[in-house]
């Protein structure tokens, strides 16, 4: 949420930023802190279900808070010794878990960026409660390629002859995997594409301005929201 000082000044705007991986669109966030492109907003955590993700390196390296938040412990507490596993219970109790780490920074937005887990509703529905809006950015346009291994399959489709561009958008996360409200997306052409290097390059471009508009547009109606 974004207060008021006591001077008048408005408060800058928290952001809590989830990751699994290297952190290059969590850099994107931290270099854009303060400009032009996003105002008045500070990130608060980075946390990271992979505990040598790169990207705690970097908001480490900017003097960000970061916390490790593993599932093998819950998975551990909570087996699943059936057949088929789902870790459930783990899933639930992690996210409830999630969510309390999350809360305890008061934060403005969730932004999930590359982070590499669905978040259930133990841990959506008490972030709502808070009128915390969560974030994701997905390598496709809204309702076009959901789920795991989108620029993989774009390529696989383009290759087929079947497809001529993707796209990348920030969406609201909501129960049903990537299918939130779309705040912002982007096309990708894959014309001249030579490669799937190449093709990722161009996402992962496009990511990087993304994230940063997704964020900075959430953030100006939550501003407006709080008056």
């Amino acid at each position: 949420m974004t207060t008021e000082s006591t001077n008048g000044s408005c408060e800058p705007s928290k952001i809590t930023v989830l990751i699994s991986g290297t952190g290059t669109n969590l850099q994107a966030l931290i270099d854009s802190r303060n400009s032009d492109a996003l105002p008045n907003a500070n990130i608060v955590r980075v946390i990271s279900d992979r505990q040598k993700a790169h990207g705690l390196e970097r908001a480490k390296k900017n003097g960000i808070p970061t916390t490790y938040h593993g599932i093998l412990p819950y998975k551990k507490k909570y087996p699943d010794n059936s057949s088929d596993p789902q870790h459930e219970a783990a899933r639930k109790a992690y996210d409830a878990d999630l969510a309390d780490l999350v809360l305890a920074d008061t934060p403005s937005i969730v932004v999930s960026a590359g982070f590499m887990r669905i978040l259930t509703t133990s841990f959506l529905d008490p972030v709502k409660a808070a009128n915390i809006p969560i974030i994701n950015l997905h390598p496709s346009l809204h309702g076009d390629l959901i789920g795991a291994n989108c620029i993989q399959r774009a390529w696989d489709e383009f290759q087929a002859g079947k497809r001529t561009k993707t796209g990348v958008m920030v969406h609201c996360v909501i129960a049903e995997v990537d299918m939130g409200e779309a705040v912002v997306q982007q096309e990708v052409g894959m014309g001249g594409c030579g490669s799937l290097e190449e093709l990722n390059e161009r996402i992962h471009a496009c990511e990087h301005g993304l994230i940063v508009e997704g964020t900075r547009r959430v953030l100006e109606k939550v501003r407006t929201a709080n008056g």
